[in-house]
């Protein structure tokens, strides 16, 4: 009888055993299609929402959704960052604006924009920050350049006006590009900036496209030398305009066509920004890059002083 109680507790135990790793094996391909129908839910609302804060929230989800795991792989799937473009691409999409094209690489589920505007040889995507602070760049991947800065969780946006001087002026414009077909890619930009801002509340630095008369962009050089604003008289002259001293501080002032005046100066307050630009016209319409696009001899004294008078961007999120 004790034999038979061992033999029978034996079996038990065996028969336990495999019951034990059958359920473990099916409650994680159950966990793992669970984890999947939760995906396309997301999907679903990516895709269809037309509420954008729905919309930022399946984004936001999204874009650090594990959807594989021990389970259950799923070989087709796009990869984090584009999530984020696909969230611009709704955002403008619901706002009518179809400038930047979503796009899907031959033999892959990867995606990136391009315009219509520009050639095929400039193509745009995100990179995710790979460190504590999280968020992500949108890149252009021939220049290298990151154009902005995105957070959703924080609702930040950041614009990078080194990269948009290098893309946009230094290979596209003095290369032959439009400024036409220039400004319609910038419009669409800086309008995601104004739907981020005004739909969500994020906060945004438009840094270097800012059209408030108010802006007043901070130059990378804290103690700009006499001799560059010498250098704007100069060439100033050259092209028959004329320089008169800042009324805001010591520095320059010149007065474009059509009511424009910018102007360069040393506030001499401790708790602002030393050395800044700022620009001024009746509708608010003029951003420094603006300036940059349409007046050559102003353009070139920038290019070439680019070292002292560089605008700077968020130190805290472009080195």
């Amino acid at each position: 009888m004790e034999n038979e109680t061992k033999t029978a507790q034996k079996i038990d135990s065996a028969t336990l055993s495999t019951h034990g790793k059958l359920s473990m094996f099916n409650e994680g391909l159950k966990s793992g299609l669970a984890n999947g129908q939760k995906f396309t839910e997301l999907m679903d609302q990516l895709i269809d929402t037309t509420d954008g804060e729905t919309l930022l929230k399946a984004a936001r989800a999204l874009s650090d959704f594990k959807l594989d795991s021990a389970y259950v792989t799923f070989p087709h799937q796009y990869q984090n960052a584009d999530y984020y473009l696909i969230f611009m691409s709704r955002l403008l999409s619901m706002h009518d604006d179809e400038h930047a094209v979503l796009n899907t690489r031959t033999h892959s589920e990867s995606l990136y924009h391009v315009f219509n505007e520009l050639s095929d040889d400039y193509t745009f995507l995100y990179q995710i920050v790979d460190n504590e602070n999280g968020g992500a760049y949108y890149h252009e991947q021939t220049t290298g350049e990151n154009l902005f800065y995105v957070h959703l969780e924080r609702r930040l946006l950041r614009f990078n006006s080194r990269a948009f001087t290098n893309l946009f002026i230094n290979k596209l414009l003095l290369k032959g590009t439009g400024v036409d077909q220039i400004n319609t890619v910038l419009a669409t930009l800086i309008n995601f900036g104004h739907y981020l801002r005004d739909d969500f509340g994020f906060n945004v630095d438009f840094n270097i496209l800012d059209v408030d008369n108010a802006a007043k962009y901070e130059l990378r050089e804290a103690n700009l030398t006499g001799e560059v604003v010498d250098k704007l008289f100069v060439t100033a002259a050259q092209h028959d305009y004329m320089l008169q001293n800042s009324p805001a501080g010591h520095g320059a002032e010149i007065q474009l066509p059509g009511s424009l005046t910018i102007d360069i100066f040393d506030g001499g307050k401790p708790t602002e920004a030393k050395w800044v630009l700022t620009v001024h016209d009746p509708d608010q319409r003029v951003s420094w890059f603006d300036v940059l696009l349409h007046f050559d001899f102003i353009r070139d004294w920038y290019l070439e002083n680019i070292d002292s008078l560089e605008i700077k961007a968020d130190p805290l999120v472009f080195a």
